[in-house]
């Protein structure tokens, strides 16, 4: 018994002092973010705006298709809020799996807690996510699809525990493309396969059309209620019962898991690379 709680107290130091390491460097992590996404724009045209354009034109071609050709009762707000959330997520994932591969000499050659990786790209994307914000509001205000009422608040406490969610999914991704070099290849297919099982392009009354066993399937995605709760605070969607709590226990879950599995992976990162 006595071996056991020295143990875990010797673990618990050992992650304070990880962690009061990560947060010394916190600059560092801003700057890195800052210094990559001016160099991945730096030859273009439009520069950083290509962060909004992307899931903007991505939402105007499902838009075109189901809301114009199809018909679909679901306006461009209603599209464009879920291709911002999901391109947030998608891009903290890829970003991830990048993240450590493309700065080996740094790795290399410097030593410091390698979780500041995934951070700085969460940064990065989480930078390019709020001007998608502002633009949604841009598109939803004049067409007033936007209702700005109490709900709004909720925008407080969804993008901290969206951000978590994308932090574990980063972390998550990097700890894997370091052995598994083929992840890069496939995450652009289970993105895509992710976007079509979300309630995003398609509306939730679809559901109704789906036997009670896909519908419980359905439900255990994360997207499902992370969504859920971006629509009620941005465009007045109802906020269904449990909701907001549905998504902050899935992002503890896995932030928890994707850091804790990178923590544990880490020493071994460099003799891989």
């Amino acid at each position: 018994m006595s071996a056991l709680l020295t143990q875990s107290r010797s673990r618990l130091a050992r992650t304070s002092t990880y962690f009061r390491s990560l947060w010394s460097r916190r600059e560092f992590a801003w700057y890195l973010a800052m210094g990559n996404l001016k160099a991945r724009n730096a030859s273009t045209a439009l520069g950083l705006l290509w962060w909004v354009i992307n899931p903007l034109l991505l939402g105007l071609v499902y838009y075109l298709v189901f809301g114009v050709i199809f018909e679909s009762s679901r306006d461009l707000s209603y599209l464009l809020s879920g291709m911002f959330v999901f391109h947030f997520t998608s891009q903290a994932m890829t970003g991830g799996a990048n993240s450590i591969l493309q700065n080996s000499r740094l790795l290399a050659n410097i030593k410091f807690p390698r979780l500041i990786l995934p951070i700085a790209n969460l940064i990065e994307a989480g930078v390019g996510f709020l001007a998608s914000l502002v633009v949604l509001y841009a598109v939803a205000i004049p067409s007033g699809s936007a209702d700005l009422n109490i709900h709004f608040l909720l925008i407080l406490l969804i993008i901290p525990i969206h951000l978590f969610f994308n932090l574990g999914l980063s972390a998550l991704t990097a700890r894997l493309a370091v052995p598994f070099r083929d992840i890069n290849n496939i995450l652009p297919y289970i993105n895509r396969l992710w976007l079509y099982l979300s309630p995003i392009i398609w509306p939730i009354e679809f559901m109704d059309r789906m036997s009670e066993p896909i519908q419980r399937v359905m439900l255990l995605n994360p997207m499902w209620s992370i969504v859920g709760v971006y629509r009620a605070a941005l465009l007045g969607d109802p906020l269904e019962p449990g909701l907001l709590a549905t998504s902050a226990l899935i992002a503890l879950g896995v932030g928890l898991f994707g850091i804790g599995t990178f923590i544990k992976y880490e020493s071994r990162i460099v003799r891989h690379l």
